[in-house]
């Protein structure tokens, strides 16, 4: 896989420097961004990163749901601020608005949805199908977050350069995304490592709404 410069490179690595080498987008783990993945995630790197994401996931699993929310919000309001330029960004160049919006109303319901429901055991990991849309993949990923997971996330090529945008924008406030870029079965297999990851998700743009809150807590229940 190669991570070239697309529209709209420059401006989002003007607005999150960390995030980007040279226009291309770098994988985030730990509370880094590292230049390590880039291209190509190998199997020891991707088990590094979910660890990390495991460790995160001990302490956000166990975050009072007001902070989980105030961390959420401030990330969307991030985004919103910079709304136009994730709109520019291939990938991300419908349905983005939507996502905002649904994201906001989990944030609304949320409380309801997860009362008496326990946290996952570790952090939810996104193999996103290769036609997943950005949005449908950003509300996933801030949905799982606000339910108190941790969440890694396989980028697919062509949402590389929106995803660490939001990544960073999220970063900023403390939700524990972990990004990870390409890689092969081997790094497959170290990011659904059963005695690491709580819950495997496959999104592909087709389950939106509030369903998936549903889907990711009764996984967490079981």
């Amino acid at each position: 896989m190669t991570l070239t410069a697309e529209p709209g490179a420059g401006e989002a690595e003007a607005v999150a420097p960390e995030a980007f080498d040279g226009g291309r987008p770098l994988p985030f783990w730990g509370g880094l961004f590292r230049p390590e993945g880039v291209p190509e995630l190998d199997a020891a790197d991707a088990a590094r990163a979910v660890r990390a994401s495991l460790n995160e996931h001990r302490t956000w699993a166990f975050a009072p749901l007001t902070e989980r929310k105030v961390r959420v919000l401030a990330s969307l309001d991030a985004l919103t601020e910079h709304r136009d330029l994730l709109a520019s960004l291939p990938g991300m160049d419908s349905g983005l608005d939507e996502c905002l919006d649904e994201t906001l109303r989990c944030v609304e319901q949320i409380d309801g949805l997860v009362a008496g429901r326990e946290p996952l055991r570790g952090p939810v990991s996104n193999l996103a199908d290769r036609g997943c849309p950005a949005p449908a993949l950003v509300y996933a990923m801030f949905v799982q977050a606000l339910v108190g997971n941790a969440v890694v996330v396989k980028a697919p090529e062509e949402t590389g350069h929106a995803l660490a945008l939001v990544t960073a924008l999220a970063a900023r406030h403390g939700v524990p995304f972990t990004l990870v870029h390409g890689g092969g079965p081997m790094v497959d297999a170290a990011l659904t490592r059963p005695d690491v990851v709580g819950c495997v998700s496959y999104p592909d743009g087709t389950r939106r709404g509030l369903s998936l809150v549903g889907a990711v807590t009764r996984r967490a229940a079981t």
